[in-house]
């Protein structure tokens, strides 16, 4: 399932035998089969994407994997070597990025690691990187290497990275990475507005919860249709997991199951109703994925007359999907930039 990169062949290839007696701990974009295959004492992986986590699980003694933000306690590991991997938006690559520092004593050994396409280029631009006093030591397979030591104590606070504005009077709260940060996007708008003109009912999906504005949108409709409902948000992402709690929390609402999955792959139940702005890019390409699997897996995930709600962008053709999968789709609403498909289980 996940394969060995170029770049982390070359890496292993050029440390074979450097990290034998070290505490390695992996972190960032990682998402292959490096930490199985590179020579250490220990090997620790950090992931915030749920379905590398599953598949690691699987793979090595799980004492030594943590999904989401790590706290104190693992500082009694004393980690020798930390190897991250750079995402593309630089915020998100920080706010994980220091979390794992804090953790660290001085003088640790850091690598980072980043495609030449990631902002990796301007790393030693970034005023609190200066702590490690990064030198570029590998450019090859385009990708970039850094390499430095830990010069400064680094403590890290989750509320120096909470992002929040205001929609129809509520919180939305995200951490660097969400999608739809600092407002909502047109997209969700437009979905938002299809939703408050349909009658929700039953149990409901928020499929890709992200900062967790659809969820408070479909709670607000049940509170005024007065009906017997249940409500599940789920993202395969750590920090959506922890942003839709953050906003539902300071809203108040109490009543909305929140948990990881990627897409169905955590998911008991059925529902009458699915709803989701579905991503459109893995890393820094663009992919469909997320659409197939949750078309595929659809008919298994949901109730007998029960519906899916979701909404693309109008520049990306999803007909080959449609026909491969052969559903019936009608679209709901649409305005110049983005349309709202649905689907019934009929």
């Amino acid at each position: 399932m996940y394969t060995l990169s170029s770049i982390n062949k070359y890496f292993i290839r050029l440390f074979k035998n450097k990290f034998l007696n070290k505490k390695v701990i992996f972190a960032g974009n990682i998402n292959d089969k490096i930490p199985i295959y590179l020579n250490t004492f220990i090997s620790f992986i950090n992931t915030h994407n749920y379905d590398y986590y599953i598949w690691l699980k699987k793979k090595i003694d799980n004492n030594y994997l943590y999904y989401g933000l790590m706290d104190d306690k693992y500082q009694k590991y004393n980690f020798n070597i930390l190897i991250f991997f750079w995402l593309k938006n630089k915020q998100e690559s920080l706010f994980i990025l220091n979390n794992i520092l804090s953790l660290l004593s001085l003088q640790v050994e850091i690598f980072i690691i980043g495609s030449n396409n990631s902002g990796i280029k301007k790393i030693n631009d970034i005023k609190e990187l200066e702590v490690i006093n990064l030198k570029k030591i590998i450019n090859a397979r385009k990708h970039i290497i850094f390499h430095g030591f830990l010069k400064k104590k680094v403590f890290f606070n989750i509320n120096n990275y909470w992002n929040y504005y205001y929609y129809n009077n509520y919180q939305i709260y995200s951490l660097p990475g969400v999608f739809g940060r600092n407002k909502v996007d047109s997209g969700s708008k437009l979905l938002i507005s299809t939703i408050n003109n349909i009658f929700i009912k039953g149990k409901i999906l928020d499929l890709g919860c992200g900062s967790g504005i659809i969820s408070v949108i479909i709670n607000n409709n049940f509170k005024k249709y007065k009906k017997k409902y249940s409500i599940y948000a789920v993202d395969i992402d750590a920090k959506a997991i922890y942003s839709t709690k953050k906003t539902l929390n300071k809203n108040l609402i109490k009543n909305i199951n929140v948990f990881p999955s990627n897409i169905y792959s955590n998911l008991k139940e059925k529902f009458d109703l699915i709803i989701s702005n579905p991503p459109i890019h893995s890393n820094l390409n663009f992919s469909s994925n997320f659409i197939y699997q949750m078309l595929n897996k659809l008919k298994q995930n949901i109730n007998y007359k029960g519906e899916l709600l979701f909404v693309v962008n109008n520049v990306i053709s999803l007909k080959k999907i449609f026909y491969n999968l052969r559903l019936k789709i009608s679209i709901l609403s649409k305005n110049k930039n983005f349309s709202i498909y649905r689907i019934k289980n009929t």
